[in-house]
């Protein structure tokens, strides 16, 4: 009898644990088919978006951000008709501008962001999925299931609409993020408003009124 016992307790973990991995790829899968599909974010190869930028619900300042596939970015505020660089990598190095030098500088360490979502392909860039759960994200009391996307011992938290799909929140070693007011530009789904948390502290907000998909980018923006 206790022999049966444990091996209904093995069946029924192994089953969770199968039914819950199932549960998370699903989810992602989902994800990607509502929100232009594998097919549409592959060929996307370069983004500008245009908007604004809410320093701790202080300071608005214009934002422009150009990204190109693999790794190249360039993050600046549109100060006085110019673009004043707040975060950028070339291909080799990270860099920021310096208020005291009135330069731009390299960021040791810097680590680029990936131009794709991490949440695609992501059995190829080896990460492992795990359901979480639902709960609750908004004071509206939508609700969204959360997928943990983790490789090593890094880990970040996504959470999916339950309606769209949409991921309307990431939390990672850095930051929580808050995405809404989705849009389709040319078939794919972007939000248009960012709020963000640092873990240090404080609060910003970023607004796009403009999002360009597949634009030409000059390779000068990535020289700094």
């Amino acid at each position: 009898m206790l022999k049966l016992k444990f091996s209904i307790i093995i069946f029924t973990l192994l089953f969770c644990f199968n039914t819950y991995a199932q549960n998370a790829e699903s989810i992602i899968e989902t994800h990607i088919n509502k929100t232009g599909g594998e097919v549409g974010w592959n060929n996307l190869n370069s983004v500008i978006l245009k908007g604004d930028a809410i320093i701790n619900l202080g300071t608005s300042y214009p934002i422009i951000i150009y990204h190109q596939r693999p790794y190249n970015k360039k993050v600046a505020f549109l100060i006085n008709g110019k673009e004043i660089l707040n975060e950028g990598y070339d291909g080799k190095n990270g860099w920021t501008y310096n208020e005291a030098t009135k330069k731009n500088i390299i960021v040791p360490d810097y680590k680029p962001d990936s131009f794709d979502s991490d949440v695609l392909k992501y059995n190829q860039k080896g990460f492992k999925v795990s359901y979480l759960g639902i709960e609750t994200y908004n004071q509206d009391n939508n609700k969204c299931y959360k997928v943990e996307l983790k490789k090593n011992t890094n880990s970040t938290i996504y959470c999916f609409d339950k309606d769209s799909y949409e991921i309307v929140m990431e939390k990672n070693e850095n930051e929580t993020l808050y995405f809404s007011n989705f849009k389709r530009f040319n078939g794919l789904s972007f939000a248009t408003k960012i709020i963000g948390k640092p873990k240090e502290g404080g609060e910003y907000i970023i607004k796009f009124n403009e999002v360009k998909t597949n634009p030409a980018i000059d390779k000068k923006n990535f020289k700094f």
